[in-house]
């Protein structure tokens, strides 16, 4: 929330953010955040700001949102939830088994976010957020995991045998 001198007041529109008329939270770094119920101010040279009472539990809620939703994640939401742990993108690769500049082009949005790092991004936001609600959250993600590693085929096994000559011959896969 920004402070504002006398002279900044002069020339500038408040307005109520109501359901027929939302704020475009931008400053969270995502397209598709509204916000209802706030006042907020339309300066002269066409910029926004915006009175946000309880930022630090906005936040989490929109957190909440990204991990519960059943769309994919979009660059922007990783960085958001990188964001929100307060990860630098060097460390927060370790997390997803990515690299660096993976996660760049993830976060910026010229590569798709691949389902395994969807999900090794909302299950550690679960585990590090340190938000209690989340913790269904996190079960629900680990048993897709598990399920996904279930699924895969496994290759069949190759047996080989060794005869009395010591040459080898293919069996039939157990």
């Amino acid at each position: 929330m920004e402070t504002l001198t006398g002279q900044e007041l002069v020339g500038r529109q408040e307005f109520m953010a109501t359901e027929a008329n939302p704020f475009h939270f931008v400053d969270s770094g995502l397209d598709h955040v509204y916000l209802v119920g706030i006042q907020y101010f339309a300066n002269p040279d066409g910029t926004f700001a915006a009175e946000i009472p309880a930022i630090k539990q906005l936040m989490k809620l929109i957190a909440r949102d990204i991990l519960l939703s059943p769309k994919d994640l979009t660059g922007k939401e990783v960085r958001f939830l990188r964001k929100r742990l307060g990860k630098k993108a060097s460390e927060y690769c370790t997390y997803l088994g990515i690299g660096p500049e993976m996660l760049s082009r993830v976060e910026n949005g010229n590569t798709k976010v691949s389902i395994q790092v969807q999900k090794l991004a909302k299950l550690s936001y679960c585990a590090f957020s340190e938000d209690e609600k989340l913790v269904e959250c996190a079960k629900g993600i680990l048993q897709s995991i598990l399920e996904d590693m279930s699924i895969q085929e496994k290759k069949p096994k190759i047996v080989l045998q060794v005869d009395a000559h010591h040459e080898w011959r293919e069996l039939q896969a157990a």
